[in-house]
């Protein structure tokens, strides 16, 4: 068994090396992904998946709530994975 190490919105894409970025929100249901390439090019390496996530739920009405922040967007890339078959529990 293998476990992916977990990052976090601090992270960058230096870190994460996927070819395709995806994106989505829990709270709306939206989805959608980024050529990592494409993103290097323009924002450079060093570009947190916290800024792109602000970039990424631009005009939400949740991300900027008078409760804070309740929008769902994330990045499932982000997320520890567990391989070889075996299911984490």
């Amino acid at each position: 068994m293998t476990k992916k190490k977990s990052l976090d919105l601090s992270s960058t894409l230096r870190q994460v090396r996927d070819p395709i970025i995806e994106v989505e929100c829990r709270a709306c249901g939206w989805a959608g992904n980024y050529v990592r390439a494409e993103l290097v090019k323009k924002h450079g390496a060093s570009v947190t998946f916290g800024r792109l996530r602000r970039m990424s739920a631009l005009g939400c009405d949740r991300l900027v709530d008078s409760e804070g922040d309740r929008c769902g967007t994330r990045f499932p890339c982000l997320q520890p994975t567990v391989s070889d078959g075996e299911a984490s529990g």
